[in-house]
């Protein structure tokens, strides 16, 4: 790129800026924007020209760009053509591929598990499969998304893979075609064993109203006594989904989140224009700190209207909004996502917390691991600190980012030696190891001592030490590893999570709330009761390490 192509690039930022805030504005402020710009131009060409090493001018434009973005906040962004197009693939839910989830294991990329249904699932990949070459193009030294980009492809097209797996001497071939892989917004759903309905709904994608409505009337037909839909460690994604889910629990007309921007044009108001069509029975909200935008939307609507309970921990606080805006005529050029309004629930809370960035991490004014240590401020204390907003029946609402829930959960932190076992991956590897010696798991997934001495000695083999006080300690955590990892590898996803719930002590607090409280009236009054003190849970195993 020379000079003068610099200068047309930096004239056309102006042209931009121009048309999106207008002369005018520029004027009256005494904006140097264009001094600015030629500044600019001078230090990019001086590093070109005479930078101890040869550098691209088009790196320095890139790197430039990114750099103004994290000046303004964490989810402004550049997004080139590859990035963009992984954007429209998480929002859209569907790609063309095989259907894999796909991790690092000893430097290997290694297959985690199918999808259920989708041509790798019937192809007969097995979780723990080392991939060694795509296409006959060795797998060594690629990366995770350079893995996943090779797979990926149009229907119908065949990738090859092949595949080292434990048990067998040589290497399987695999012709695989293609096809339209639906990425799942409700992963799992299902009753839990004393009566309440389930629901884990982990993003917002194009699909996600539909799948909700699927998993309600499946669980209505078995006539839960009360349903959690469990957002933990929900990112978030499209703000259309978020408010149509908050429709199906919300009465025609009424307002779920309103925007305000600086300019006006992002002023919106977001009131369901559907019927309530599930409000049978009592829904309890399941939150975590990283419970995020456009499920802070949904929590946080149910809340304020008074037609849900939020259980958990108060929420990340992600409640800006972006617009993503094409930067070429092509659909499938770069695109700038620009901060341009916050959200606020129908109470007026700012779902937004306030952020800053310590040592180059992103932070919030919580600190989000508590472990087990006692010296933190009083939950009541803090929320005297926040500003009170009323919900639609007067209850009490904490605003100053994020949503506060009307139960908290305090997490006990997992013990170090499940911690190591997780990093390491032990309890995959030796599911890994049973399954190639076994063809079906053991009964119920009961587990023997001959069962655990095993598991014992790949965790001598991978190097995680305990003493056998800290083992003992941590039996059951231990136990529930086990007994997940076996149900993912002969049963699938959703046989992970039904084994993993059961082992889930704050689904199990929540659950519990229906035994105290049957209807929802009730529950909102028991809600202040509860928050006189805190409800002690473990760590849940649902996280983003064991549940993939």
């Amino acid at each position: 790129m020379n000079r003068r192509q610099i200068i047309a690039v930096c004239v056309l930022v102006v042209a931009l800026i121009a048309g999106t805030w207008a002369v005018a504005r520029v004027q009256e402020s005494n904006d140097n924007t264009y001094s600015n710009i030629e500044r600019f131009i001078q230090v990019l060409t001086k590093v070109r020209d005479n930078y101890v090493e040869p550098v691209s001018s088009d790196k320095l434009m890139d790197a430039a760009i990114r750099g103004m973005l994290r000046t303004l906040d964490p989810y402004s962004q550049y997004l080139d053509k590859e990035e963009a197009e992984r954007l429209e693939t998480t929002t859209h839910g569907a790609f063309g591929g095989i259907g894999i989830s796909i991790g690092m294991r000893d430097r290997w990329v290694t297959v985690i598990a199918p999808i259920e249904g989708t041509p790798a699932w019937k192809a007969g990949i097995l979780g723990g499969d080392r991939i060694s070459k795509i296409d006959d193009v060795s797998t060594e030294g690629l990366s995770l998304d350079d893995a996943m980009k090779k797979m990926r492809g149009e229907k119908g097209t065949h990738v090859k893979l092949t595949i080292l797996r434990e048990g067998r001497d040589k290497a399987l071939d695999f012709d695989i075609v293609r096809d339209i892989i639906q990425i799942k917004s409700v992963p799992y759903s299902g009753m839990l064993s004393n009566g309440v309905g389930y629901v884990r709904l982990s993003n917002f994608s194009e699909r996600s109203r539909q799948e909700m409505d699927a998993a309600f009337d499946k669980l209505e037909k078995l006539h839960p006594r009360g349903v959690i839909i469990d957002l933990r460690y929900n990112p978030g994604g499209l703000l259309s989904q978020a408010v149509e889910v908050a429709e199906e629990f919300t009465p025609r007309g009424k307002k779920i989140v309103y925007t305000r921007g600086r300019d006006s044009s992002q002023n919106r108001d977001f009131v369901s224009t559907a019927d309530q069509t599930h409000n049978q029975y009592p829904i309890v909200i399941l939150v975590n700190q990283w419970t995020a935008s456009a499920s802070e939307i949904v929590s946080g609507a149910l809340q304020d209207l008074d037609l849900g309970l939020v259980v958990g921990r108060t929420t990340f606080g992600k409640g800006l909004v972006q617009t993503v805006i094409p930067l070429t005529r092509s659909v499938k050029g770069p695109k700038l996502k620009l901060t341009t309004a916050k959200y606020y629930t129908p109470s007026g809370r700012c779902i937004q917390k306030d952020e800053q960035l310590k040592d180059g991490a992103l932070a919030d004014d919580e600190d989000t691991d508590d472990g087990d240590k006692t010296d933190k401020t009083d939950a009541t204390d803090a929320k005297k600190a926040k500003p009170e907003y009323r919900t639609e029946m007067g209850r009490v609402v904490y605003g100053g980012g994020g949503i506060n829930p009307d139960v908290e959960l305090v997490d006990v932190k997992l013990p170090r030696v499940i911690e190591d076992l997780e990093a390491k991956q032990v309890f995959f590897k030796y599911a890994v190891r049973y399954a190639a010696r076994h063809k079906e798991p053991p009964a119920d997934y009961a587990l023997n001592s001959g069962i655990r001495d095993e598991f014992l000695q790949i965790m001598k083999d991978e190097k995680v030490e305990a003493s056998p006080d800290s083992l003992a300690a941590a039996k059951r955590w231990v136990d529930g590893g086990i007994r997940r990892e076996l149900g993912r590898r002969f049963g699938g996803e959703e046989e992970a999570y039904r084994i993993a719930l059961e082992d889930d002590e704050q689904v199990k607090a929540a659950a519990a709330l229906f035994d105290k409280a049957p209807t929802l009236p009730k529950l909102l009054a028991l809600a202040s009761e509860l928050n006189k003190g805190k409800m002690t849970t473990q760590t849940s195993p649902l996280n983003s390490k064991s549940v993939r």
